[in-house]
């Protein structure tokens, strides 16, 4: 008597801690978002770019997260001995491929898209993989090139039919400038930004104190304050409400204050500039504004910086955002070498999207669905799929194994397929075809009780001389797109 032979252990079907999977619905949703951004950044002339995933460690150590990102990306001893990293952003390996080709012509303007990975703790709407859309144009000082980036991305959130976003802008050199008029250390000044960083979220009072004595939060902890003295506090809240200091051009009043500093006025006038190119780029003065509280990548960015909002999803926080970073090359080359770019989370942009129902969720790609009851006649149902894929328009044929029309019709319904070509017995007789609008059967079925009384629906479909199917599918597919716009 043989041995019984042990089953094998089952493998859980999981994701690592931190990844997700990203099911048709979600990533069709995503790629039409991608694609009107990469669809507006061409528009400017920004070309498509890729990097490896991997890189040395030493090129992303180097950049604006320093050595302790060490703790923050994946990285292992690879072939050859070779202490290598996932990328955990774009732009260090931006800045390494311009480093290592020294003949390449400037300005390079460029755009890409790509998955990057952080060991970050996970938690709602943030994973260890997501995928990333940077636009960068490394070369130039001129101003133009920093509007220029705003502008598209103002563009792009246009295109998206998300009119209520909002761009705030402002300059590193002026913040700088702040803590100069202030007296405040050179190495005490990073502190004092972290702290005017959380005005927006905490509010004026909360950022005073933790200017000052410090203060409790609302869990009853403690935070500690930087102890800087009420004047150097009071100038500080006098630079944060200077929006709120009469009328007139809030640039106007913030050379007034800081009258002398060189480098604030430096700002200044790039901001003065940045405004001026947005003004000739089309962009509305409601939709980019100056905000000169902004923050953002102390030990990254060197001059302006700007982010988007979004009204409709608050949550969200900003959902593109960038600035002036002419320092990240420099490491290679020992010279410096300006740069200026942006970039947006897409997975966390597009699931805030998703949640408020702006951005249509289907299933498939699939416009046409055709049906096939009879088997012998394979050969002309392909012959029909091959007619209507020749025109432009996507299509499946129904593969599974019910010769059922109302089961074959269902099966293009829950997958979200607009229109189904059928073709019986009678139609071929016929030379005739009979044509379904499934998204009018779905608008009808909460009204219809018996869900196979909706998908034989008269109203719903319409019999049509075998000739005259791409055109009619044509217009159909039109009708449909222009109902859901």
């Amino acid at each position: 008597m043989g041995k019984k032979k042990s089953k094998p252990n089952k493998i859980k079907p999981e994701v690592l801690k931190g990844f997700r999977d990203y099911p048709p619905e979600e990533e069709i949703a995503r790629q039409k978002l991608i694609s009107v951004f990469r669809e507006v950044f061409e528009s400017f002339g920004f070309s498509p770019f890729q990097t490896p995933a991997l890189e040395k460690v030493e090129i992303l150590t180097g950049s604006d997260y320093g050595t302790d990102n060490l703790e923050t990306i994946f990285s292992f001893t690879g072939p050859e001995n070779v202490d290598m990293a996932l990328r955990f952003e774009l732009t260090a390996s931006l800045a390494r491929y311009v480093a290592g080709n020294p003949d390449l012509p400037l300005p390079f303007r460029r755009y890409q898209i790509g998955p990057v990975w952080r060991v970050d703790k996970p938690g709602p709407g943030r994973f260890r993989e997501f995928i990333q859309f940077d636009i960068d144009t490394v070369g130039t000082d001129s101003m133009l090139a920093d509007a220029e980036i705003m502008a598209a991305i103002c563009r792009s959130f246009e295109k998206l039919g998300l009119p209520n976003y909002r761009t705030r802008y402002s300059n590193r050199k002026i913040l700088n400038g702040l803590a100069e008029f202030a007296g405040i250390p050179q190495d005490q000044a990073g502190d004092v930004f972290r702290v005017i960083d959380k005005l927006e979220r905490q509010g004026m009072e909360a950022v005073k104190l933790e200017l000052g004595p410090g203060r409790v939060d609302k869990s009853g902890d403690r935070i500690p304050g930087l102890r800087l003295p009420r004047e150097q506090v009071d100038t500080i809240e006098k630079y944060l409400t200077l929006h709120l200091q009469g009328s007139g051009d809030i640039l106007d009043r913030a050379s007034d204050f800081l009258k002398g500093i060189a480098v604030a006025e430096e700002g200044i006038t790039e901001l003065r500039q940045i405004r001026d190119f947005l003004i000739d780029l089309g962009v509305p003065s409601d939709k980019a504004q100056i905000d000169l509280t902004i923050v953002r990548g102390l030990g990254y960015y060197t001059g302006p910086v700007f982010e988007t909002f979004l009204d409709d999803v608050p949550e969200v926080g900003s959902v593109f955002a960038g600035g002036r970073y002419d320092g990240l090359v420099e490491r290679f080359l020992g010279r410096k070498i300006p740069a200026v770019g942006a970039s947006a989370g897409i997975d966390r942009l597009l699931a805030a999207l998703m949640s408020r129902d702006y951005i249509a969720s289907d299933s498939t790609i699939s416009e046409v669905l055709v049906t096939a009851m009879d088997r012998d006649r394979m050969p002309d149902y392909i012959k029909i799929l091959n007619e209507i894929r020749s025109a432009g328009i996507r299509a499946e044929i129904f593969l599974g194994e019910t010769r059922n029309l109302t089961k074959q019709l269902r099966y293009g319904d829950r997958v979200g397929i607009p229109v189904a070509v059928i073709l019986g017995s009678e139609e071929f007789e016929t030379n005739q075809v009979t044509v379904k609008n499934l998204v009018a059967g779905r608008q009808q079925a909460p009204e219809v009780s018996d869900r196979e009384a909706w998908l034989k629906a008269e109203n719903i479909q319409e019999t049509i001389p075998r000739g005259d199917l791409i055109k009619h599918v044509r217009e159909l597919l039109q009708k449909i797109s222009r109902k859901r716009d």
